[in-house]
């Protein structure tokens, strides 16, 4: 995952070019068609999505007009996206969903300093897991990763919100999420998840 992210990253660290709509509430397959010139969130602009996905054991695949893509503005100084998507397997399957996109800040003075990432509606089976991970690369080349998930053993072990400090602030970013179900027993599922990119955090 990194390895690709890299190389995504090294095609994809180019301003955005052209005059962009606000980002609105729509499926995953119309920001795709958005292409590089993307939309605004706040003083960002998010762009160049692309998606993949895969299933076995049954479990149905997530197309991309599946998945809704919500812009959050709030609090100031943080803007975010949220995912959400009929995420669900059952005994014997293995889900995964991989969404890819770039993100541009409106000025260099003003660059992502920190990342959060939330996930909501976790259910895991008997030996089961949802994970969802955030893969992130900046200019610098460097990557980092965030994760939250919900796992299940004898016992279930659940991590809900992940936070990191980008140093140094980033003002152009690459994401990407892979949102990842299996079950061995039992019914897993997932509601949704937020990406977000707090730029002033004295603000928030």
């Amino acid at each position: 995952m990194k390895k690709l992210l890299l190389f995504i990253a090294s095609v994809a660290f180019v301003q955005v070019h052209g005059s962009a709509a606000p980002c609105t509430t729509e499926s995953l397959a119309k920001y795709i068609a958005l292409g590089s010139a993307g939309c605004i969130l706040g003083n960002l602009t998010v762009a160049d999505f692309a998606y993949h996905a895969k299933a076995s054991g049954g479990a149905p695949e997530i197309t991309a007009d599946e998945i809704t893509v919500m812009p959050l503005l709030v609090p100031v100084g943080t803007f975010g996206l949220q995912f959400s998507a009929p995420w669900d397997v059952q005994s014997g399957q293995d889900q995964f969903s991989g969404i890819t996109y770039k993100v541009v800040a409106s000025s260099t003075a003003l660059p992502v300093q920190e990342l959060r990432l939330d996930g909501n509606g976790f259910q895991a089976g008997l030996f089961g897991s949802v994970v969802v991970n955030e893969a992130i690369a900046t200019p610098a080349a460097a990557t980092h990763d965030l994760q939250v998930y919900e796992r299940c053993e004898e016992v279930c072990r659940s991590k809900t919100s992940a936070t990191l400090d980008l140093k140094p602030a980033a003002p152009t970013l690459v994401i990407a999420d892979g949102v990842t179900l299996k079950s061995e027993l039992g019914a897993a599922s997932l509601t949704s998840f937020v990406d977000w990119f707090v730029i002033c955090i004295p603000c928030v």
